[in-house]
């Protein structure tokens, strides 16, 4: 699913309205008349419930209200900008600028947020759409590859990124199953990239959207991550594991990894990494043992929010957060409530952690104390519960605080993973089957 099929460019509104009620019907009419037989009224109530009960604000700047009509068999967006922004939340001083509306099928509801979000990530785009003057140009530019301006023809330390990615693949030769993994990240011209990797078969990795034109693709292995601004070490650790559970690596490979500080201009580090030692999973991605209690991209999007709340904090202020994923039946029985839950009474298709628009509202309660339980399909189900198992003994939590122990005693006692912070730390451990096994 691409924004091209489902946004066209008489569907970017050029927003007067200052209120997100108002702005809201502006879109809203935008997609009733491009698509006559529409209800105007039952799609504007219906994003309206939605917004009453969670804002679909995704980040600052940009919202992403939506309804699903079960009627509809597709999905059709409008975007909305605003240079003036419009008042979007009434306990948010911060304006919104660029309004997305997503209207139509459940089937592909998730997939069309996703897709926008992950082009909306983009900083430079953002900044471009904001200043556009055209609804072509707004079209054209959600469609297709934003073009940058080169950082500069040559790095200062070029030549050790092409030293650094040469002993990488002389390596890699030496060992059986071995897979050279070049993280892009540290380089922000995608053109010396390409010359130092194409056609060497490499797998390129990338958390910054649309890095590469489809041009860099015809001769390079390349693969977008969900986790971007982590320090090295986490970034590797994070971008192999989505490698993982995307299958572009296997849990016998040896990978040696390419990689550089990110944004540092230059390579300078090579690191081997033997998958099934690395991270010591007692689950098997091959096999989709994973898939019987959380679907993958469900693990992903949390490992995604674990990491942005890593690095970023809250508010200037670290953070710790524990989320428990799948088994639900079994969790809940190990769970009680430390606060009303915020998620109560909300239909689960607005409250999937794989819904973008809900990443502000995760980040927001990540402050409360107490677990989010997440079922294995992505349903948030809970914020704020405490979890009142304990592990089967007590050499099973030595060295660890009450939190971590707490995500160890649930894995070893359910067939659910957590995922934890440490608020002193910044460190994110994975349990599961009452072990840690993965320690960025």
């Amino acid at each position: 699913m691409t924004i091209s099929e489902v946004l066209t460019a008489d569907r970017v509104v050029f927003l007067s309205s200052r209120e997100r009620n108002d702005a809201v019907d502006e879109l809203v009419r935008s997609v009733c008349n491009s698509l006559p037989g529409l209800d105007l009224e039952s799609i504007r109530q219906r994003v309206f419930e939605r917004e009453d009960s969670i804002s679909s604000r995704m980040s600052e700047g940009i919202a992403m209200p939506h309804a699903i009509i079960d009627s509809m068999a597709a999905t059709v967006a409008a975007v909305g900008l605003s240079r003036d922004g419009v008042a979007w939340d009434t306990n948010r001083e911060e304006p919104v600028h660029l309004v997305v509306l997503l209207v139509g099928s459940r089937d592909q509801h998730l997939d069309v947020l996703r897709e926008f979000a992950a082009r909306l990530r983009d900083p430079v785009l953002y900044e471009r759409l904001i200043g556009a003057t055209e609804a072509p140009e707004v079209y054209d530019l959600l469609t297709h590859p934003v073009s940058r301006p080169k950082a500069g023809a040559v790095y200062e330390n070029q030549e050790l990124s092409r030293l650094t990615f040469a002993h990488g693949l002389h390596m890699a030769r030496q060992f059986n199953r071995s897979r050279v993994v070049v993280h892009a990240d540290a380089i922000p011209d995608a053109d010396y990239v390409y010359e130092i990797a194409a056609g060497s078969g490499a797998l390129v990795v990338s958390g910054t959207q649309n890095k590469f034109s489809p041009a860099h693709e015809k001769d390079m292995n390349i693969v977008e991550i969900p986790f971007r601004g982590l320090r090295r070490s986490t970034q590797v650790h994070f971008a192999l594991l989505f490698l993982l559970s995307q299958r572009h690596i296997e849990r016998d490979d040896l990978v040696v990894n390419v990689f550089g500080r990110p944004d540092s201009g230059f390579l300078d580090s090579i690191r081997l990494t033997h998958v099934r030692s690395e991270f010591d999973l007692p689950i098997s991605f091959e096999e989709d043992q994973l898939g019987r209690q959380v679907d993958r991209h469900v693990l992903t999007r949390v490992l995604q929010l674990a990491g942005d709340l890593a690095v970023e904090g809250r508010e200037g202020k670290p953070v710790g957060a524990l989320f428990v994923v799948g088994d639900y039946e079994r969790v809940r029985e190990q769970s009680q409530q430390l606060i009303i839950n915020p998620f109560a009474g909300i239909a689960e298709e607005d409250r999937n952690i794989l819904d973008p628009s809900l990443e502000e509202t995760m980040k927001e309660f990540a402050k409360i104390d107490g677990a989010f339980l997440i079922r294995g399909d992505g349903v948030i189900m809970s914020a704020g519960a405490f979890l009142t198992g304990r592990p089967p003994s007590e050499e099973m939590q030595s060295g660890l605080g009450a939190r971590h122990a707490a995500a160890l005693a649930i894995t070893a006692r359910t067939g659910a993973l957590s995922v934890v912070i440490s608020e002193s730390t910044r460190r994110i451990s994975v349990f599961h089957a009452g072990r840690r096994i993965i320690l960025t």
